[in-house]
């Protein structure tokens, strides 16, 4: 039985404008995510100051938030054993991605490191903005990829938009997240990945 390939042959013809709507979608849903992120943390930062403020005028308050930081940090740990690839910035497992050395998965890295990311800005834990948000617009490209059945190659262009978005997004840098995920994510240059990325 002969497989039909006229499909394939079409998109091939098509594929920069594809690319680009596909750019354009995963830059949209990645900036709202990481613009999600951003407010969430400066809730959480907001949170632990109003926290330690009533903690010094009341001793049973500074008691209470060791050990509900204690809890956090029970919560954090599980977190990472339960999906080992939100530890750290995000930046080498995306890398690790886009190279086919690592896999994540984003139905899993997207809420545990939202809920991580939380846990640690509440708890006055140093946390930057940069990796985190580009990891999380990465596996926004990825889940976008995998929702519309994409193959390898095309997801990991959408990784890389959407690891330029979510750079654009937390920094207000789109400059600078397109030339990030070019040279440090993508570690390649083509007219196609320009045009997406430039899109996202």
């Amino acid at each position: 039985m002969k497989k039909d390939t006229s499909h394939m042959i079409r998109r091939a013809e098509h594929f920069k404008t594809i690319l680009t709507g596909e750019g354009f979608l995963v830059g949209l849903i990645a900036g709202l995510v990481v613009l999600l992120y951003r407010v969430l943390l400066e809730f959480a930062g907001k949170w632990m100051n109003l926290i330690l403020q009533y903690g010094r005028e009341n001793p049973v308050i500074a008691g209470g938030w060791f050990l509900l930081l204690a809890v956090m940090a029970c919560i954090v740990g599980k977190l990472v054993k339960w999906e080992p690839m939100i530890s750290g910035s995000g930046i080498p497992q995306v890398e690790g991605e886009i190279l086919g050395k690592l896999s994540q998965k984003w139905k899993r890295v997207l809420p545990a490191k939202f809920l991580g990311g939380f846990l640690c800005i509440l708890g006055g834990l140093s946390l930057g903005r940069e990796g985190p948000s580009i990891q999380l617009g990465a596996m926004t490209g990825q889940g976008v990829s995998r929702l519309l059945d994409r193959g390898k190659t095309e997801e990991r262009y959408l990784m890389t938009c959407g690891a330029s978005a979510g750079l654009a997004a937390a920094f207000h840098a789109p400059l600078a997240g397109m030339m990030f995920s070019l040279e440090e994510i993508h570690k390649g240059f083509s007219v196609n990945i320009l045009i997406s990325v430039m899109t996202a």
